[in-house]
């Protein structure tokens, strides 16, 4: 049982590691981000207080959730209409559209929202305690596990 704990918790590590080198690895070369959302905009789908998981796309069509970059600030709507390189966009609990803007404008649409997401960064730090606390307790089982 000890032995399957530290395979275990050995996994976990290598799969934490993985997916950590793979996310920053994309944030650095610009093509992932995570950004919170801070307003009821896109209210029933993307909650406010709601992490989303953008990734950069090589096209965007009419019905993609994007993040786009005006004036500082960055806006999560749905596109609407796209005409060439300049798209509309509205969210969709808002009323009137945006303003038209170019495509240029646009850091990524929206890939996951929410659910384990949210889970991860609001508890992070619990999860690196546990975490920390398994990996101690398997490095003190298999220091146990050569002594006999």
């Amino acid at each position: 049982m000890n032995k399957i704990f530290k395979i275990f918790v050995d996994i976990l590590f290598v799969l934490l590691i993985i997916g950590l080198g793979l996310y920053f690895a994309l944030r650095v070369i610009g093509i992932a981000e995570i950004y919170k959302v801070e307003t009821g905009s896109m209210e029933d789908g993307i909650h406010t207080g709601d992490y989303i998981l953008i990734f950069k796309a090589n096209e965007y069509k009419v019905d993609d959730v994007v993040t786009y970059e005006i004036n500082g600030y960055y806006i999560t709507h749905r596109i609407i209409k796209k005409d060439g390189n300049r798209v509309i966009t509205k969210g969709d609990a808002n009323n009137v559209a945006d303003k038209e803007i170019s495509v240029k404008n646009i850091v990524g649409k929206v890939v996951y929202n929410g659910g384990l997401l949210n889970v991860l960064i609001d508890y992070k730090y619990i999860f690196a305690a546990v975490l920390f606390a398994f990996y101690l307790l398997s490095c003190y089982i298999g220091e146990e596990q050569t002594e006999k």
